[in-house]
């Protein structure tokens, strides 16, 4: 309805200017056409926004998740036999709260995901989850509509905080502020995330609330991240890596290879996994882990 609108409102211009008119009343009315069609659009955008929650990061459950180790950190910081065979799970959503913030033309939302390892198969011990971290998130974002040089479609700038939700010895979390920037490029997306670690007081009193509990979190994992997305026809492909860039002595990270393959089913697509390196979990960030997956993905935000 409101390309018609338009259409009709350009089209008497176009006749409005063919009388010869005075061109700056034509560049006036054009100018509040286009004001139009980005109000028109935002009311879209809100109405749309309204009644509808979205995916953030990618919504996924892993059946099958092996890991070359089936030795893992406790919450006590013991390292405990597990299964190496597990089941993982991801669920990310986002709700606006303002839109066009302060003329911004971009909107804030704010955002819960939750990636959760599950000894599903560890029938001995009860199936356990090994470990949850939450990651609650505020962040302000603008997408481009209109294509630019350089292909650049989202900014996003973030406050996140991520914990595995345990108090005191058992407690893993950190706050940071991030930019992220994505790209397009025909069949192709690349982009980067950039983060910085807020200061925490740390000391060496186990019992302490106010400790870092993680006070080399970034040396294993890193302060950016860069990926790259290919596309053809109905198979999908992401390659991650996330390290401290900037710092080629630095030997940690992690790299992360996603494939999307179709399914006849139109809910889902299936899903593998190749993940190699530091930071896959808050428990066991400073731990090197190679693990293959797979299983069934849900919504993505890049597709």
């Amino acid at each position: 309805m409101i390309r018609y609108i338009i259409f009709l409102l350009l089209l008497f211009v176009s006749m409005y200017a063919n009388e010869k008119h005075d061109q700056a009343t034509i560049d006036s009315m054009k100018n509040y056409i286009k004001d139009l069609e980005w109000k028109l659009n935002s009311k879209v955008q809100e109405d749309k926004y309204r009644y509808n929650l979205m995916s953030h990061y990618p919504n996924y459950i892993l059946f099958v998740s092996t890991t070359n180790t089936k030795l893992f950190k406790t919450y006590d910081n013991k390292i405990t036999p597990r299964d190496k065979n597990e089941a993982q799970f991801q669920v990310s959503i986002k709700v606006p709260i303002f839109t066009n913030i302060f003329n911004s033309k971009g909107d804030l939302f704010v955002s819960y995901t939750q990636n959760s390892f599950w000894q599903v198969y560890d029938k001995d011990d009860s199936s356990p989850f090994r470990e949850t971290n939450y990651q609650p998130e505020l962040f302000w974002q603008l997408d481009l509509k209109n294509k630019n040089k350089i292909g650049l479609k989202t900014i996003r700038i973030s406050a996140i905080h991520q914990s595995n939700g345990r108090t005191v010895t058992h407690s893993r979390s950190w706050n940071r502020s991030e930019l992220h920037m994505l790209f397009e490029a025909k069949k192709f997306f690349y982009g980067l995330n950039i983060w910085n670690r807020w200061n925490e007081p740390y000391n060496d009193d186990a019992n302490s609330t106010r400790d870092d509990d993680n006070p080399y979190l970034t040396k294993f994992i890193g302060n950016q991240k860069i990926f790259v997305g290919f596309k053809y026809k109905r198979f999908k492909n992401t390659l991650t890596y996330q390290n401290d860039i900037f710092d080629f002595k630095t030997d940690k990270g992690n790299i992360v290879l996603d494939i999307i393959l179709p399914s006849n089913n139109h809910n889902f697509n299936y899903f593998l996994r190749y993940f190699d390196g530091y930071g896959e979990t808050l428990i066991d960030y400073d731990k090197d882990i190679r693990r293959y997956s797979f299983g069934i993905i849900i919504a993505s935000p890049f597709w």
